[in-house]
């Protein structure tokens, strides 16, 4: 068993004397509980965040805003071969979460990520952007 990043998991002596790699240091479980008890909104808000992320038409989206920020919805529905009204409809999923943001120019609205940790995400998971993007 491989331990989760900030846990150590200690050989504990099994009743046939040897040692079982799956336990886990009392203090470490309770650090756990603490941070959730702590802060149960945070651990909330972390799930919504990637209950939304979880949807592959979504993350198809928030990639190819990344990539082109500013794009009207026709040419993002283009970009990830949906129809309009379902980009729409997962646009304004992404929008109430504040991951994505939207400006009005003339008739259209124009697509940009909203959240900061979301764009460092993306550029971690290896995400693009245009070559007219300004580098960051």
């Amino acid at each position: 068993m491989t331990a989760s990043p900030g846990f150590r998991a200690r050989p504990a002596a099994s009743p046939t004397g040897t040692s079982d790699s799956r336990s886990v240091d009392a203090q470490d479980v309770g650090a756990v509980q603490v941070v959730g008890a702590a802060r149960p909104e945070v651990i909330d808000d972390w799930a919504e965040l990637f209950q939304a992320l979880a949807d592959t038409n979504r993350l198809r989206l928030l990639l190819a805003i990344h990539h082109t920020p500013g794009i009207n919805v026709t040419d993002l529905a283009r970009a990830v071969g949906m129809g309009a009204n379902a980009t729409s409809h997962a646009l304004a999923a992404l929008r109430l979460r504040g991951i994505v943001r939207s400006e009005r120019a003339g008739r259209e609205r124009r697509w940009s990520i909203a959240s900061d940790q979301i764009h460092g995400l993306l550029h971690q998971v290896g995400a693009t952007h245009s070559p007219l993007h300004p580098e960051h």
